[in-house]
């Protein structure tokens, strides 16, 4: 832990060593009592950078949102790596944790190749139902790539923006900083759910919810099994790429 004054002790169901402060056995799942050490932004620093982490990420996100700021992708481009680099600098600081998930553990061709089906199948389900709501009820019709057809190399630009980026840093600040950080004071289960609700909420959508807290536990269990951020960041840039390739496809620009 990285509280010096938290001692370590045993699961009486597997023998496991866990900390004064955890409520399940991260081993076993199994409830060590109520004896454990209160966690508190005051008392664990862990915790603290999670809340720091989580605030600088949600209050840029709400900048985007509700300012007049970021009409074009000449002002996102620069906060696109703004978020990079603060991500890559939290990740700097739990490197001994992040190192061994960017490798790729237990790494197994066909939960590659099912993790990319999956991936498209429900990028395009979620694509194609959402837009026949906004058709339906909003009367709107929303394309990613008009944001972007002024630029040179427009399909390059939109997939960089909406399928790279995002794949790379959110899995590497989500599943992997946030994740890491809340797996020293949480059970492993909770941490997965946690990291699924913030990363919904960052979107700032309540209608996309629906789907995106059932697509972030999804990545946080690959995440849980395998020890690794590659899958979720292949089911990422996956579900993404198809639903920039499907927007292209509605726009005559594919082939």
């Amino acid at each position: 832990m990285s509280e010096e004054y938290y001692s370590s002790l045993a699961c009486s169901e597997c023998n496991g060593s866990v900390g004064e402060e955890h409520r399940y056995c991260h081993h076993c799942g199994s409830y060590l009592g109520r004896e454990a050490v209160s966690i508190s932004i005051f008392n664990n620093s862990d915790l603290r950078r999670v809340f720091l982490f989580y605030f600088i990420y949600l209050f840029i996100c709400l900048i985007i949102k509700h300012s007049a700021w970021f009409n074009t992708y000449d002002e996102l481009f620069w906060v696109e790596l703004i978020l990079a680099a603060i991500t890559l600098r939290f990740a700097w600081l739990n490197w001994p944790q992040i190192k061994p998930i960017i490798r790729f553990n237990n790494f197994k061709w066909y939960v590659l190749a099912g993790v990319i089906l999956i991936a498209a199948f429900g990028s395009l389900l979620v694509t194609i139902s959402v837009r026949e709501l906004n058709v339906t009820f909003f009367h709107t019709d929303f394309s990613y790539y008009e944001a972007y057809r002024l630029y040179n190399y427009p399909v390059l630009v939109m997939i960089y923006s909406i399928a790279l980026m995002p794949a790379l840093f959110e899995e590497l600040a989500f599943r992997g900083v946030m994740y890491n950080y809340c797996e020293n004071f949480l059970d492993e289960r909770l941490v997965v759910a946690l990291t699924a609700f913030l990363f919904a909420i960052m979107h700032l959508n309540l209608m996309s919810l629906v789907w995106l807290i059932p697509f972030a536990f999804f990545i946080g269990n690959l995440r849980r099994k395998y020890n690794t951020i590659w899958y979720g960041i292949v089911f990422h840039f996956t579900f993404n790429l198809t639903a920039c390739l499907f927007d292209l496809y509605r726009q005559g620009e594919l082939f």
